[in-house]
């Protein structure tokens, strides 16, 4: 019974974070300052071109911002000079990349 009471908020913690799309510990989450990042087509041609690299598990974009939010799968090795690297190729100035390991969970679900 004990057993039971100390895997139930863990076994909740997966369901939720299964049906609201969060990413679980062990990812890391890369914020990204970008210029130049002005509409849409912007938004999906990051978008695109980061999902496709290895080791993303979700992107995130807020044009108001000139924020990218990457958070990379659990146990993938990524770092911030081929992140910057990859915007840059693009077309985009990379003005700063903030890392922070994900402790918990990190909601990667994106806004209705």
């Amino acid at each position: 019974m004990v057993i039971v009471q100390r895997l139930l908020p863990l076994i909740a913690l997966g369901l939720v974070s299964f049906c609201q799309g969060v990413a679980l510990a062990g990812s890391s989450l890369y914020r990204i300052s970008v210029n130049g990042m002005v509409c849409s087509f912007c938004a999906q041609g990051i978008e695109k071109r980061l999902k496709a690299m290895p080791g993303i598990e979700a992107v995130h974009i807020d044009l108001s911002k000139g924020m990218v939010e990457v958070t990379a799968r659990s146990g993938a090795s990524l770092d911030a000079a081929t992140l910057k690297h990859a915007l840059r190729d693009a077309g985009y100035d990379v003005r700063r990349i903030d890392r922070a390991a994900v402790a918990g969970a990190v909601n990667t679900a994106k806004p209705n």
